[in-house]
């Protein structure tokens, strides 16, 4: 490996001085390399004249052999390197809130570390976090468990909206009782649609005949496409509102009764892939 190398070089500087500034070595250890190589593949690699040197035909072709070689085995210990330091970290999340907030975010963490495999369990159910369930969650409202570290993240507004279309139908000073013209979407996630509906002057049983779906994402697919308005999350619906799919009108909003919590086991807190998630989850929510 040392011939090659210092071959390569030589061969790349047409010096065997640069060789050995290169290499850290002597200029007549760069010659003695050259010459055992020379002499285990019994051809001249090099014309020497004048204390200049340069490639035989052989020389060249050899060359490219040797820098394409060790191209190869630098990438090869680099990928090694990169797959021995690689960590895996194990995410729970609602489904409403992997599906929007965090899946419109996700692809900054993976610029910033892209040393951590992210494994993300998106379910409704209580988190576990045993050896072979989560390392970490995103959740509404705390767990109050023994040896869980538990972090407020952000609260959230319940607000009516509907498509830019949709919008444009609504009169700026309008009542919520003009909604009426309009078909409503609940989501049976959350009952907070009602309180929106009283807060704004409204009342709820007149706007209990429309469409209803069990799954807030899919409430906010259907705002999307034209079908009517409705009461949504603003945590949820964030992407959606600064994108322009969605418009935000212009009633009064509620507090949500829950605000989103980081949970993890104690014991776990200190682990450079938990830190940096935290890390990241507290800028992303910080940022404008």
């Amino acid at each position: 490996m040392q011939t090659l190398v210092a071959f390569e070089s030589a061969a790349r500087s047409l010096s065997f001085t640069q060789a050995a500034t290169e290499l850290n070595l002597t200029q007549p250890a760069i010659s003695q390399q050259v010459k055992i190589l020379e002499g285990r593949l019994d051809v001249a690699l090099f014309q020497r004249s004048n204390n200049r040197i340069r490639l035989t035909e052989a020389g060249e072709s050899f060359a490219a052999i040797v820098a394409g070689l060790l191209d190869q085995l630098s990438e090869s210990v680099e990928e090694i390197s990169r797959a021995g330091n690689r960590t895996t970290l194990t995410v729970s999340l609602l489904p409403s809130f992997a599906s929007t907030w965090f899946s419109a975010r996700i692809g900054r963490f993976q610029s910033l570390h892209p040393e951590i495999d992210l494994i993300i369990l998106s379910t409704i159910a209580k988190t576990g976090f045993g050896q072979e369930e989560a390392d970490v969650a995103v959740r509404w409202g705390a767990g109050g468990a023994a040896g869980l570290f538990e972090e407020k993240l952000l609260d959230e507004e319940h607000i009516l909206a509907a498509s830019p279309a949709v919008a444009a139908q609504i009169a700026p000073d309008s009542s919520i009782e003009a909604l009426h013209s309009l078909p409503f979407l609940h989501d049976t996630a959350h009952t907070e649609w009602q309180r929106v509906i009283e807060a704004n002057g409204g009342e709820s049983r007149n706007f209990e005949n429309g469409l209803y779906f069990g799954d807030s994402s899919a409430t906010l697919n259907a705002l999307v496409s034209g079908h009517g308005v409705g009461v949504v999350r603003d945590v949820l619906a964030n992407q959606y509102l600064r994108d322009g799919r969605l418009v935000r009108l212009p009633f009064a909003s509620v507090k949500g009764p829950f605000s989103y919590y980081f949970l993890c086991p104690t014991h776990r807190l200190e682990q450079p892939a938990v830190q940096a998630f935290r890390s990241w989850l507290k800028t992303e929510i910080e940022s404008p």
